[in-house]
């Protein structure tokens, strides 16, 4: 589990967070579950079932499955049912900031992405983040 996590205060004002925030509480909820969660790394790409989302939130899984689905027509995260994987799709911008390759934290988000489970997320995570890892 990380020790540290960068979550910006403007996650409740900005225009994401305004969205967010159209879509209730239980999105509300999740979005900063997602953030903040014990499962998760710097990339945002990483495995979580749903069951795990539901348990350690508090939600019902129904809300879960609604407001995963909002997060995603958002554009704030994706999931792959298949693999049970969700990718926070701004994660490793905000978590890693401006990074020079060899950097102890690009050296670090690269093992994470060679890790990461074999889901459908993973061409357009490095198309989006090449220039960072």
């Amino acid at each position: 589990m990380r020790e540290y996590a960068r979550v910006s205060p403007q996650f409740w004002i900005g225009h994401t967070g305004r969205e967010i925030r159209e879509h209730g509480p239980a999105a509300q909820v999740l979005a900063m579950y997602l953030l903040t969660s014990p499962h998760a790394n710097m990339i945002g790409l990483y495995y979580l079932p749903k069951i795990y989302m539901a348990h350690e939130t508090g939600l019902a899984p129904k809300s879960v499955g609604d407001a995963l689905t909002a997060l995603a027509r958002l554009g704030f995260c994706s999931y792959d049912d298949a693999t049970e994987v969700v990718w926070v799709t701004e994660m490793a911008r905000y978590q890693l900031g401006e990074v020079k390759p060899n950097h102890k934290q690009a050296i670090g988000a690269a093992a994470l992405y060679a890790c990461a489970p074999v889901c459908s997320m993973l061409g357009a995570f490095h198309d989006r983040y090449v220039d960072r890892i």
